[in-house]
């Protein structure tokens, strides 16, 4: 059962052999990774954390930042040692912050989520999707709305005079929030009141007027925590990883595969045009190295994927049918995708321009490496994607 992974551990171990053996001979600079660290990112970390990148002559460094911390620091190749501060603060970077950063020349790669790079699209900046990351699972997704234990939510007036969230992050999470509120009949318009910050106190949130829902988006771990403590929170947008711990207190009302595609809920690695054009053969062993990591993965049984463990390390997990998001082994950027999520932002009015947005998208560095691997769209499949 753990063949794929004994194997993973020695080329690992071999290619820290042969970076000591190398020493300090001459070699191109490392390929810069500006890294958030989540369920759609983490596989590259693992790559990084087993040397594999190193194993086939590409060497890279990846960089991330905390969620308090002002300065971005180089991650060690080991996922247990990043974590130490805390999963819920380790690699906490707005994608936005990120692609500013790769345009100011501090890395080479990043991996920002579908809305940041839409965001950067619609400013026309030199930036290009080269390869898809981790991206929520048809029938299997991993974000939920979720509401206090006895409260109902069948119908629209079960929200009004309730207080519903949105994590940190993109525009994504807020405009998710809203498409399942008018999927299930709120008008947006009318129904709709938007907070800037919880109230402080139950006595505070319960002199709202209580023929309106309010929504407070954009909500960091410390807030979620004392508004959940405080009784104001009275339900949202959750991601899969934070559920274990409020389940106890809130009910699944529905998965994000209930109102939309859940694959719209994507994370990309964005370079620039410039960059690709100079290191295009790097680049291509790269993902080379990314899609064979993804197809060993697949490989593996379904108690080696969803065996408990760190996050970062852990491949999937099986909670009420829910799943951590998953790797293609075709790994192309789908401008489908990306499409419906700028109409979702433009509907939502982040954006007020249409996009063309394959002209954001270079998907061939990924189709080279296929090419050079022998991998079709016929292998992208395997029996259990949790």
């Amino acid at each position: 059962m753990r063949l794929i992974s004994t194997i993973i551990a020695l080329v690992g171990a071999l290619a820290v052999l042969g970076s000591r053996l190398a020493g300090c001979s001459a070699s191109s600079p490392p390929v810069r990774i500006g890294y958030f660290h989540g369920g759609r990112t983490q596989l590259l970390a693992r790559v990084h954390n087993d040397y594999e990148f190193a194993a086939a002559g590409v060497d890279v460094a990846m960089w991330s930042r905390d969620l308090h911390a002002e300065e971005f620091e180089l991650m060690p190749h080991s996922i247990r040692e990043f974590n130490a501060p805390g999963v819920d603060v380790v690699g906490k970077v707005r994608g936005t912050e990120l692609i500013e950063h790769l345009l100011r020349g501090d890395y080479d790669l990043t991996t920002p989520g579908e809305s940041s790079f839409i965001m950067a699209m619609r400013q026309g900046l030199p930036v290009v999707a080269i390869a898809e990351l981790g991206h929520d699972v048809r029938n299997q997704s991993g974000h939920v709305i979720m509401m206090r234990n006895g409260m109902p939510a069948s119908h629209p007036g079960d929200y009004f005079g309730k207080v519903l969230v949105s994590r940190r992050a993109g525009p994504g999470d807020s405009i998710m929030l809203k498409e399942y509120l008018e999927r299930i009949g709120v008008d947006l318009d009318e129904d709709i009141v938007q907070l800037d910050a919880l109230p402080r106190n139950v006595a505070s949130k319960n002199a709202l007027p209580d023929d309106f829902i309010y929504i407070v988006d954009q909500l960091y771990e410390p807030q979620w925590a004392i508004g959940t403590y405080n009784c104001v929170i009275d339900g949202g947008y959750y991601h899969l990883m934070g559920v274990p711990a409020k389940i106890t207190q809130f009910w699944i009302v529905a998965a994000l595969q209930d109102w939309v595609d859940p694959e719209l809920s994507h994370a990309l690695i964005v370079s620039t045009l410039e960059y690709v054009a100079a290191n295009r053969e790097r680049l291509v062993k790269l993902m080379e190295t990314y899609i064979l990591r993804i197809q060993a993965e697949h490989a593996l049984s379904y108690e080696e994927r969803t065996r408990q463990d760190e996050k970062g390390i852990q491949m999937a997990m099986d909670y009420y049918g829910l799943n951590l998001p998953q790797y293609d082994i075709v790994p192309t950027v789908s401008v489908a995708l990306l499409t419906e999520m700028a109409r979702l932002l433009r509907k939502y009015g982040f954006i007020e321009e249409e996009i063309d947005v394959a002209s954001f998208v270079d998907n061939s560095l990924v189709l080279e490496a296929l090419e050079n691997l022998g991998i079709s769209e016929a292998d992208d499949h395997w029996g259990s994607e949790f």
